[in-house]
């Protein structure tokens, strides 16, 4: 191995001798610019590979944000509903305040109404009742 270096070493010394100091120069002039222009299509390559990850990215955020608005306005969508499921909510639960609240007072002023109210519920209603509940509130039986 080292007379394989000796011998290569001792052609570019006579070839380095040989030529003159012009075609010298030629040469690493021509080497640098080789590496040079390497090192440029390396950096374009990595660049438009850079461009192609932005674009892809870009396009990923574009849909990302679309699913995030679609979501956000189905959200919105369902507070809405809900809101005024609760609205409706409290009205019934006030309207059935109020007609608890009559019954009550019709209890205390008409002793009739009264007597009825202390009678047992009849098997029948209790049964209907019961069903109504089962069923989710429709009275069509």
């Amino acid at each position: 191995m080292a007379a394989l270096i000796l011998t290569a070493w001792g052609w570019a010394r006579r070839l380095v001798a040989a030529l003159p100091f012009e075609a010298i120069l030629i040469a690493i002039a021509i080497g640098w610019g080789g590496m040079q222009t390497y090192a440029a299509t390396r950096a374009e390559s990595r660049a438009d590979d850079l461009k192609a990850e932005l674009s892809t990215a870009n396009a990923v955020n574009a849909g990302l944000e679309q699913v995030a608005y679609y979501y956000g306005s189905q959200m919105r969508r369902l507070s809405a509903a809900l809101e005024a499921r609760e609205a409706s909510r409290v009205i019934d639960d006030q309207s059935i305040a109020a007609a608890r609240a009559a019954a009550r007072q019709l209890e205390r002023d008409d002793a009739s109404t009264a007597d009825w109210a202390g009678r047992p519920v009849p098997d029948d209603a209790a049964q209907w009742l019961r069903a109504l509940r089962e069923q989710g509130g429709n009275a069509t039986d």
